[in-house]
């Protein structure tokens, strides 16, 4: 999808769209104004017949009969102005991409209202909500439907700066298209993406963004004593990989990021019930989201240094699979007793997250779709956060803020490490239901070697129904994409 600056005058370009937002409660004004007058007042009629009411995210379209270049005017709701933000104009925006696709519209203008922070910032919202907002997944039908791809221009307020605004679409679309990229991995079916294609797939996106990029097989694993992410994949026909990407800035300081990719998740022996389990294909949405936001990164190069870490694995059943009250091995050496094999993203991602203390991070932010827990404390509407690090946990919701996704930190107290013991091991994999989703986190946070460690639990987000910015019924999100994209920049800007 192609996002650019209005070249010319607003009232002298042709196209198939012209979006003008409304703010609730102030009446129209301004451009909005303009083109009621042009037609006749037919805006101020449709917000006086209520055929039309400002409030977020609503809208209402007419053709505008040749008494403007624009073949139709679509209305946006703005809602109120003071409370109209960053986030709002994202949604807004990928709420217009998808009317654009409804009418076929092969351009259009938006008028960019004004707004509070940077310019730069101002524009890579609306620019994000576009590019986000309009994608779906191409599918595999055999005759899939035919989609109109559009073109926006965005129109900017007056004296506006055009190299600022400029930056914002460049860094925009490069976010929006990395996040999109994480969505288009998360809806490819387990037998098109086990652990070795989805491998393939890191290494495609690292060659192309200039990323170095390590894959250890199997036998790479073995060798390296990597017994969780092993013992999680050695039921499947499809063995395991971890992916290392890098990306090398100028300052010394380095940034882990890891995720879980659990390209098929059956719960394996603790087999999960047959209803839903379809959506399992999603287990690997925190890897995808590292290797979204690691694309990223390499494109806009930030001074810090950030490793990017893809646990991948299949958990299946099968008389090699892994069992309950087996005890493992990982790379740092600790044990863990399994007393449920569907917990099994935490023991895969413990060797990943001793891998990277191994490598000298930092700071080890780790993501995953990791317990039905985390939905049932805060539905699909936030990701779960752990912390070991205040610090940390500040700088990563701060970073979730500023790019529009929701994190809520849960308290780690100590007595909660009670829970995990386990009478042959250093621990056990499931603790139980009691604080589930903060036990999870812990139990990965122990493989962090005292480093400051943050968990990221995305199993709500990451998938959801249609929305502003996911035109399908349901599907994956690319969440934590953007916070990540965020957080280098944060921690890049905390070092100066």
């Amino acid at each position: 999808m192609e996002v650019r600056l209005l070249e010319g005058d607003l009232w002298q370009t042709p196209a198939d769209v012209l979006a003008l937002g409304v703010y609730e409660d102030e009446g129209i004004e301004g451009a909005v104004a303009r083109v009621n007058q042009e037609l006749g007042g037919v805006l101020a009629e449709a917000i006086t017949r209520r055929e039309f009411e400002p409030k977020p995210l609503k809208s209402w379209h007419t053709y505008t009969l040749g008494r403007l270049l624009a073949r139709r005017v679509v209305l946006l709701g703005l809602g109120r102005r003071h409370e109209f933000d960053a986030t709002q104009l994202r949604k807004v925006a990928g709420r217009l991409a998808q009317e654009c696709q409804q009418l076929k519209a092969e351009t259009a203008i938006v008028a960019l209202p004004e707004g509070t922070g940077s310019l730069a910032g101002w524009v890579q919202a609306a620019t994000e909500g576009l590019i986000i907002g309009g994608w779906r997944f191409s599918g595999y039908k055999r005759d899939p439907e035919p989609r109109v791809e559009t073109r926006f221009w965005l129109a900017l307020p007056e004296a506006a700066d055009r190299r600022a605004a400029e930056e914002g679409v460049r860094v925009g679309r490069i976010v929006a298209e990395a996040q999109n990229l994480a969505r288009d991995l998360g809806w490819r079916p387990s037998n098109l993406l086990y652990p070795d294609l989805l491998a393939k797939e890191a290494v495609r996106v690292a060659h192309a963004s200039g990323l170095e990029v390590e894959v250890f097989d199997e036998s790479r694993l073995q060798e390296l004593g990597m017994g969780g992410i092993l013992a999680v994949g050695q039921g499947s026909q499809y063995p395991p990989r971890l992916v290392v990407l890098r990306y090398r800035g100028q300052r010394p300081q380095t940034l882990a990021l890891v995720g879980k990719g659990i390209t098929f998740d059956s719960g394996g022996i603790s087999l999960k019930p047959a209803q839903g389990m379809d959506e399992m294909k999603f287990d690997m949405l925190g890897a995808a989201a590292v290797l979204g936001a690691m694309s990223a990164i390499a494109a806009l190069k930030p001074p810090i240094n950030v490793v990017g870490l893809m646990a991948l694995a299949q958990n299946m059943p099968s008389g090699t699979a892994y069992k309950p009250g087996d005890v493992i091995t990982t790379f740092s050496g600790k044990t863990i007793e399994i007393l449920n094999t569907d917990a099994e993203g935490r023991v895969a991602l413990a060797d990943a997250v001793s891998y990277a203390a191994h490598l000298g991070a930092d700071w080890i932010v780790e993501t995953s779709t990791l317990t039905g827990a985390a939905i049932i404390a805060l539905g699909h509407e936030a990701a779960a956060l752990i912390a070991t690090d205040q610090l940390l946990a500040g700088e990563v919701v701060a970073a979730a803020e500023e790019a529009g996704e929701r994190v809520w930190q849960l308290p780690a107290y100590p007595e909660f490490k009670e829970l995990y013991k386990s009478q042959v091991a250093d621990l056990n994999n499931s603790p139980g239901r009691d604080a589930g989703t903060i036990t999870a986190g812990m139990i990965v946070s122990e493989f962090a070697d005292g480093r400051p460690f943050a968990h990221l639990d995305i199993a709500g987000p990451a998938w959801t129904k249609a929305g502003p910015l996911n035109a399908q019924e349901q599907g994956a999100t690319g969440v934590m994409v953007r916070t990540f994209v965020r957080l280098t920049h944060r921690l890049s800007r905390d070092l100066t």
